[in-house]
C-alpha cells in the first residue's frame, strides 16, 4: 500500500477520530440502550463518505466501503453496548465525559469497544480517500447487546445481513481488546442454574422438613473438585467452573428452605459443548443421591433481549469456544501486512468471550481480534484507550483491509 499517502490522510483526520471517540463515550449505551451511539456512528459514516450505510431490525449498524471487483470482503466488528459504570466514586475521571489525560481517552466503554469502533470507522474511510484499490468490500459493523454473552446482536446481524451478503467474507476482525496483538480465539461460556428441592417446615422442628441447602452441600463440594480436574489447552488455557451465586427459598424467618439454587459460570474448550457439560453436572447430582427432573434440575439460563428498536427475543446464555489456526492463510497475510508497517503482533487469546464465536463456528468464517484496546481496563473504573495505540491501529486496519480485500 502507499503508506505515506495513508499516513498523511490518517494524520489529517486523527483529531476528528479522537473527537468521534469522545462522542461515543459521552453517549451512555448500556445493553438495550444503544440508539444514541448507533446514530452517532451512522452520522460519522455519512460525513466520511461511506458507500453504503444501513441498520438492521435489531439496530446493528453496517457501513461499507465498496470494492471494485469480486475479491474477498473483510468484515470488521465491534459492539456498541457497555456495562454499567457502577460506583461513580471509584472513577478518577467521570465515566461519560470522554476526558483526555496523559495520552488516554477515559470513560466507560473506551476499551470495550468504543476506541476500536472509531479506529475501524476512520481506517476504512482512509482507504477510500487515499484511492487505494481493493476488489473486496470493507465492511464495518457495530452490533447491539453483546455484553449479556449470548451473541444475540451478532446473530441478528448474521441472519439479516451476513448470510445473504453477496460475495465471500474472507475474515472477521474483532475490535475486542488485544493491544495491537492478534488474538485467535477464546474458551466457550455457558451460565447454568442447578436447583435442588427439599421439604419446607417450621425451623423450630427441622426434622419435619428437608433442608434444600444441606442437600446442595455435596453438590457444591463435587463441583469444586470438578474444577480441579477440568481439561487444559496449550493455547486457550484451561476450562473452569465458578459458582457465582447461591439462593434459597422461601427465605422466610423460622422456615426450613425447600429450594436451593446455584448459578454456575462454566468456561470450556473446543472439544466440550453444552451437552457434555450438562451431562457432567447430572452425573454429580446422581452421585449425591439426587434424581434429575424429580428433586434436582439443571438448566441453561436465558437472557430476555429488548433492542432499542423494539425487537424482543429470549436467548440461551451459551457461547461456544473457537480457535483460528495460526497458519490460516488470511492470518498469515495479515501478520505479514502488519509487519510491513513495523508492527510485530504476538498471538494470544481472550480470557473473556466475544461475538466472534458465532462468526467462527456458525458462519465458518476465520475470525481474529486486532484492536487498540487493552483487556486490563475493560469493565473497570480505569476504562480507557491509548491515543497512540488508536493511531497505530488505524494504520493497521488499513493494512489488514488491503491484505484481504485487495
Amino acid at each position: 500500500m502507499d503508506r505515506l499517502t495513508v499516513k498523511k490522510i490518517l494524520d489529517e483526520n486523527y483529531s476528528d477520530m479522537i473527537v468521534f471517540t469522545q462522542k461515543l463515550i459521552k453517549a451512555p449505551s448500556v445493553t438495550g440502550k444503544e440508539g444514541q451511539v448507533a446514530g452517532i456512528i451512522v452520522a460519522e459514516m455519512k460525513k466520511l463518505g461511506y458507500d453504503k450505510i444501513f441498520q438492521d431490525e435489531a439496530g446493528n449498524v453496517v457501513g461499507v466501503i465498496a470494492g471494485t471487483g469480486s475479491g474477498e470482503h473483510v468484515l470488521y466488528n465491534c459492539h456498541m453496548d457497555q456495562v454499567d459504570p457502577g460506583n461513580p466514586d471509584a472513577w478518577e475521571f467521570a465515566p461519560f465525559e470522554g476526558i483526555i489525560s496523559d495520552g488516554w481517552i477515559h470513560g466507560r466503554g473506551a476499551s470495550d469497544t468504543k476506541g476500536a469502533i472509531a479506529a475501524q470507522v476512520y481506517a476504512a474511510a482512509a482507504v477510500k480517500k487515499a484511492g487505494l484499490s481493493h476488489k473486496g468490500d470493507i465492511i464495518i459493523t457495530a452490533v447491539v447487546e453483546e455484553e449479556p454473552g449470548d451473541m444475540w446482536g451478532m446473530r441478528k446481524l448474521a441472519d439479516g445481513v451476513l448470510k445473504g451478503y453477496p460475495g465471500k467474507i474472507g475474515i472477521v476482525v474483532l475490535g475486542e481488546a488485544t493491544a495491537l496483538n492478534v488474538y485467535l480465539g477464546h474458551r466457550g461460556k455457558v451460565e447454568i442454574d442447578v436447583k435442588v428441592l427439599g421439604k419446607v417446615a417450621h425451623s423450630s422442628a427441622p426434622w419435619r422438613g428437608v433442608n434444600a441447602v444441606y442437600k446442595m452441600r455435596p453438590v457444591i463440594e463435587a463441583i469444586e473438585k470438578l474444577g480441579e480436574k477440568l481439561p487444559e489447552h496449550s493455547f486457550l488455557r484451561r476450562s473452569s467452573i465458578s459458582l457465582t451465586n447461591i439462593t434459597c427459598s422461601p427465605g422466610w424467618l423460622s422456615t426450613v428452605p425447600d429450594v436451593c439454587t446455584i448459578r454456575l459460570d462454566r468456561r470450556f474448550l473446543p472439544e466440550e459443548n453444552k451437552e457434555t457439560i450438562l451431562r457432567e453436572l447430572k452425573e454429580i447430582l446422581g452421585a449425591a443421591g439426587l434424581k434429575t427432573g424429580l428433586d434436582s434440575f439443571v438448566e441453561i439460563q436465558k437472557y430476555n433481549h429488548s433492542s432499542f428498536t423494539g425487537l424482543q427475543e429470549s436467548m440461551e446464555l451459551y457461547k461456544p469456544a473457537f480457535l483460528t489456526p495460526e497458519n490460516e492463510p488470511h492470518v498469515l497475510a495479515i501478520v505479514d501486512a502488519l509487519g510491513k508497517i513495523d508492527q510485530k503482533p504476538e498471538f494470544n487469546c481472550w480470557d473473556f468471550g466475544t461475538d466472534g464465536a458465532w462468526t467462527a463456528t456458525e458462519l465458518q468464517i476465520p475470525t481474529i481480534g486486532y484492536s487498540p484496546c487493552e483487556e486490563e481496563y475493560a469493565h473497570t473504573p480505569k476504562d480507557r484507550v491509548s491515543i497512540d495505540l488508536m493511531k497505530k491501529s488505524a494504520e493497521g486496519y488499513v493494512a489488514i483491509s488491503l491484505a484481504v480485500a485487495g
